[in-house]
């Protein structure tokens, strides 16, 4: 069963324009890609990104490239400007903190420092006064503008399978009066040697089977990288399990099979589990790399009836967010219960003769006798903990005598017929378990 690679989910959004910063960790919330365009028009201040130079391809380890960065600012009064630099490459490899060599320094502006961090499988580099600490911005003077160089080379962890380097200026706060309209702040870097980059695809293979309390539903997860390159740090898999509606406790079970052995493997998380790692240097000549996953319910798992069940692997590298996942879905339910069949020639209870009606004193009227039988509580076809749903009948029966009747035999045609009528209601739930599966 094909899964489509969903894209990274780089995350550039900053709440309610609040800033997160993680000095330790190299760690920020990026801005909001495109929140500038969500703006109403007549900003104060206006951002420019100028033209790279040289304008030649940047080779891993190699030359550099500068260029300006400017901000207007149109208004009769002081603003605050604080903005950092987003990268993003062409490729499927996240480029990382120490991928991409940055330096922003003054030219018509204060003493300026630079900081380079990553997160959410993105790169930042944030500059700010030197006079400052980190998070800290500019003030751009009334009718005045602030101008700084911007430095941009490839480290050698630049990954092999990545193309171009997009870089691009968004404010870090002030998305309301701050101008950053793409066009006038992204660069594009070319690379060297130009490569047309490859994918990182996934498929997922399904054996039918419904994971159920003794019984495990086959997996193959298979990964394989496409283009030039290769990935410079190995690749952790994460499976997460989740069914299509919400139980207290799903007692999800995943087994592996690892170095030629099936191996039980401990959760890290609320469903989730940790899958060997793919190596580091991971690229098309590894060819599919696979692994034979079974999905199983322990004993005391509140799924009671048969239904969806969403995996997902999840892909990261180093210490990067998740930047690709692949999904499929399965089937998960509740032990199979076996029908009792009863012993061969063994008589099914069937009512008695009439009962024989007793003298009844002249002048005393008819009585009316009746009858009820019900079926206690019992097991329904499917059973999450052992016990079910009972299915329950009330047959009533009338009939005249002339004196003191018996109700038995009425009573033994009743239970009769709820426990044929039970039995027919157990064999056709279960018919239609097995065609769903």
């Amino acid at each position: 069963m094909s899964a489509r690679l969903t894209a990274a989910r780089r995350l550039h959004t900053a709440a309610a324009t609040a800033v997160v910063l993680t000095v330790a960790g190299a760690a920020f919330l990026p801005a909001a890609a495109g929140a500038a365009e969500q703006q109403p028009a007549g900003k104060p201040l206006t951002m420019t990104l100028g033209k790279p130079a040289p304008d030649a391809p940047l080779s891993r380890g190699g030359a550099t490239a500068s260029m300006t960065l400017t901000v207007s600012n149109s208004s009769d009064q002081p603003q605050d400007f604080s903005a950092w630099l987003l990268g993003e490459a062409d490729g499927p490899a996240p480029i990382q903190s120490d991928s991409v060599v940055l330096d922003v320094s003054a030219l018509n502006a204060p003493a300026t420092k630079t900081f380079v961090g990553g997160q959410d499988g993105g790169w930042q580099g944030m500059f700010y006064p030197s006079s400052g600490k980190l998070g800290d911005g500019f003030s751009v003077p009334a009718k005045g503008e602030l101008t700084w160089k911007v430095t941009v080379g490839l480290d050698r962890n630049y990954p092999t399978n990545d193309g171009d380097l997009t870089l691009t200026a968004s404010p870090v706060t002030g998305f309301e009066k701050i101008d950053a309209d793409k066009s006038r702040n992204t660069a594009v870097f070319r690379t060297d040697p130009q490569i047309r980059p490859g994918e990182l695809n996934t498929t997922w293979n399904w054996d039918r089977k419904v994971a159920r309390p003794g019984q495990w539903a086959g997996l193959t997860l298979n990964t394989a990288a496409t283009g030039p390159g290769e990935f410079p740090r190995e690749l952790r898999r994460t499976i997460v399990v989740r069914p299509l509606y919400v139980t207290t406790h799903h007692d999800f079970l995943l087994e592996a099979e690892l170095g030629g052995k099936r191996v039980r493997l401990e959760k890290t998380d609320l469903d989730t589990w940790e899958l060997p790692p793919l190596p580091k240097g991971f690229g098309s000549s590894s060819g599919t790399a696979s692994v034979k996953l079974y999905l199983g319910l322990g004993d005391h798992s509140d799924i009671v009836e048969d239904s969806v069940v969403h995996v997902r692997a999840i892909y990261s590298m180093g210490g990067t967010y998740d930047f690709a996942e692949s999904a499929t879905e399965v089937e998960a339910g509740p032990a199979q219960t076996t029908p009792t069949t009863p012993p061969p020639g063994t008589a099914s209870p069937s009512p008695s003769a009439s009962p024989t009606p007793t003298s009844t004193p002249t002048g005393t009227p008819s009585a009316t006798a009746s009858a009820t039988a019900t079926a206690g509580a019992g097991t329904s076809g499917t059973t999450g903990t052992g016990t079910g749903t009972g299915t329950s009948a009330t047959v009533t029966g009338s009939m005249a005598s002339t004196g003191s009747g018996s109700t038995g035999p009425l009573a033994a045609a009743a239970a009769a017929l709820v426990a044929l009528g039970a039995a027919a209601a157990f064999l056709g739930a279960r018919r239609r378990r097995t065609t769903r599966g």
